[in-house]
């Protein structure tokens, strides 16, 4: 791929795909098709952007970076490429229902994460998720395993479970360090987020199931009833009735439960404290 006149900044944590047969692979792979219209979540160097433009009818490319995002639009107007916007936008502090004006409606995601910034990212895609089609993001490879990890394991924590319970993930394609510049020291998991319609069961409390799964996490050694009691919150005893009508061990551990239990475990929560016994 062509060299840019602007070098990675370690402080963006810029590391640009430069193997062009695995960018090709990397879009063949997305479900696509040219009616699709695509936001690309830190364009960079356009590794993606103009194989995304043979592919969707329309791309905003959304770069911070100004140098990067001057040097893309030059490439674009050379390229002759009508169907790419490219806007010098920090993705974290945008509005995102801006991209969906400009795009005429809902549209799919598509990034090569700054390993920095990720979960932030993944957090925001989840909270604009009505009007995203779908997310298709390169992420850390360790991010990518806790986003896949299965309970009992040492990657299931709070990310797996905030964003699981919204999104089903799956892995797209490995790639090595060597596959970028500058090369990082560690691996990198292409990733699909598909939104569920309607995820079951339905949480009564936002913030209540968030504090649940964050709790049970902080310390994710203790038993759950510790955990749970640590802040001290809610009464102890309220903990224990929750965990006891919800059939859950007291002394089982966090990530022993699945997306599913903790939902129903801050539900329970919930209605106790609406109606304690």
């Amino acid at each position: 791929m062509n060299r840019s006149s602007y070098p990675p900044l370690k402080s963006l944590s810029q590391n640009f795909l430069r193997n062009e047969t695995q960018a090709k692979n990397l879009v063949d792979r997305l479900p696509l098709t040219s009616l699709d219209t695509v936001v690309e979540l830190g364009a960079g160097q356009g590794a993606l952007t103009f194989l995304l433009a043979e592919k969707v009818s329309r791309v905003l490319a959304v770069e911070i970076d100004a140098g990067l995002s001057a040097e893309l639009k030059e490439k674009m107007l050379l390229a002759g490429k009508k169907n790419i916007k490219v806007v010098h936008e920090d993705l974290l502090k945008t509005d995102w229902n801006e991209w969906f004006k400009t795009l005429n409606g809902p549209f799919s995601i598509v990034g090569n994460l700054p390993y920095h910034i990720s979960t932030p990212i993944l957090f925001k895609v989840i909270e604009n998720r009505p009007i995203i089609k779908g997310a298709y993001v390169m992420l850390q490879k360790e991010v990518a395993d806790r986003l896949l990890a299965q309970p009992g394991t040492k990657e299931y924590g709070v990310i797996t479970i905030l964003i699981g319970y919204y999104a089903r993930i799956q892995s797209l394609l490995q790639l090595k360090p060597g596959s970028f510049f500058p090369r990082p020291k560690v691996s990198s998991t292409f990733i699909e987020l598909l939104f569920r319609q309607e995820p079951t069961p339905k949480i009564e409390d936002q913030d209540l199931f968030q504090w649940t799964v964050r709790s049970s996490f902080a310390q994710r050694r203790k038993q759950i009833k510790n955990a749970l009691s640590a802040e001290a919150r809610f009464p102890a005893l309220l903990i224990a009735k929750a965990l006891e009508m919800n059939q859950t061990d007291p002394q089982c551990r966090g990530e022993t439960l699945t997306i599913g239990q903790f939902v129903t475990l801050s539900n329970t929560l919930a209605d106790l404290l609406k109606n304690p016994l």
